[in-house]
């Protein structure tokens, strides 16, 4: 077991899921956080290395609610990695300001914030390591997504800053951008909202087929990990090879 926590966001299911308990089968302790209380107690209340933080990451109060949840139950953080996310597709002409600005808390503020606590000692081990999970709309247009390929956009355009910022401090952040993966938020978001042959069509344009969230979580392993030790600020494409198309 390592020193220190691994904070996880999104960590009720799909890639949070997967990662949180990946790192929780080789023993290291885990700070699982997510909005959905009877998940994360399903989840994860019967593992003793686990420590679960009930939190909505829009509300201005969440980075010191995980930060003093994280402290409180394992010291400092060795590992961050921020998964929590939503989508909310919608034409352009249609795009809900209150809903652009959520998107924003979610995913770009909240690591930002969060980040900016965890580089102050002694809130980090020695060698810690984060991972922001954006998203291939950054890099591929997708109609009914420019909302949330924003608030995605805004993690990419942070990265290079806040891993410049924390690199003298010997903390590395990295972030994996994925293509679809078969997860919750898809599915609700706009899998099975969707035609048997459209589905089919989006399918046929990933030549290793839609992605799973091990897959994603090996990628997270990665940047974690002492493999990458020689790494920082560097945003990692994982697609099955959509954008060859």
């Amino acid at each position: 077991m390592s020193d220190g926590c691994h904070v996880v966001t999104g960590a009720s299911s799909g890639i949070g899921a997967a990662v949180a308990k990946r790192l929780l089968a080789r023993g290291e302790r885990v700070v699982a956080v997510a909005r959905r209380a009877d998940v994360l107690q399903s989840l994860y209340g019967a593992e003793a290395n686990a420590r679960v933080v009930v939190a909505d990451l829009a509300d201005p109060s969440a980075v010191e609610t995980v930060a003093k949840a994280a402290k409180d139950a394992f010291g400092p953080v060795r590992g961050f990695v921020h998964c929590a996310g939503f989508a909310a597709p919608a034409p352009l002409s249609l795009v809900d300001g209150a809903v652009a600005r959520r998107l924003y808390a979610v995913h770009a503020l909240f690591p930002m914030q969060f980040l900016g606590w965890m580089g102050k000692m002694p809130n980090h081990v020695a060698g810690a390591s984060c991972v922001l999970v954006t998203s291939l709309d950054c890099h591929v247009g997708a109609k009914g997504n420019a909302a949330y390929a924003a608030a995605k956009g805004a993690v990419e355009g942070m990265l290079k800053g806040v891993a410049a910022e924390l690199a003298d401090r010997g903390v590395r952040v990295n972030a994996v951008a994925p293509g679809v993966v078969e997860t919750e938020m898809a599915k609700f978001a706009w899998m099975d909202r969707v035609s048997s042959e459209e589905l089919a069509a989006r399918r046929a344009d990933y030549p290793f087929g839609f992605g799973r969230p091990d897959q994603v979580a090996d990628v997270v392993d990665f940047f974690l990990s002492s493999a990458s030790s020689w790494v920082t600020g560097q945003c990692l494409v994982a697609d099955g090879g959509r954008s060859l198309k």
